[in-house]
């Protein structure tokens, strides 16, 4: 589990299958309903990966009631890896688009809750917030 959804009983999980079984390399973000256990939205993260083979998504993070922020790491051969975040709608998991800040972070990030989120690099603090 990644977190719950605010004033719902749904829960956001990542999946990431790394060659658990043959061709089973995957990472995906799913919603469940909590009380039934009943899948109500399912992403591929495979879908905004630069290289497939190589990427990785890292984690999930509720940052409010309408959006979730993905962590991972671009890995493209023969360049040094990224870190990057992307923003998701909670209630439907579609790709909002990945976030380009005016400093480098980390894959570590802390939601507030209210659409706000804590990073850090290189031991500075870092608050960001939906405009």
């Amino acid at each position: 589990m990644s977190g719950s959804l605010p004033a719902s009983d749904r829960v956001l999980t990542i999946r990431r299958a790394e060659s658990m079984a043959y061709q089973d390399d995957r990472d995906e973000l799913a919603l469940h309903e909590a009380t039934t256990g009943e899948q109500i939205a399912l992403f591929d993260l495979e879908e905004i990966a630069v290289d497939p083979d190589y990427d990785e998504f890292d984690d999930a993070y509720v940052l409010d009631s309408g959006h979730v922020l993905v962590t991972g790491k671009l890995n493209p051969q023969g360049r040094t890896p990224e870190i990057c975040h992307w923003l998701f709608k909670a209630a439907t998991l579609q790709p909002l688009g990945r976030l380009r800040y005016p400093v480098p972070v980390s894959e570590d990030v802390t939601p507030l809750g209210d659409g706000a989120w804590l990073t850090r690099h290189g031991g500075q603090l870092h608050h960001w917030a939906l405009g």
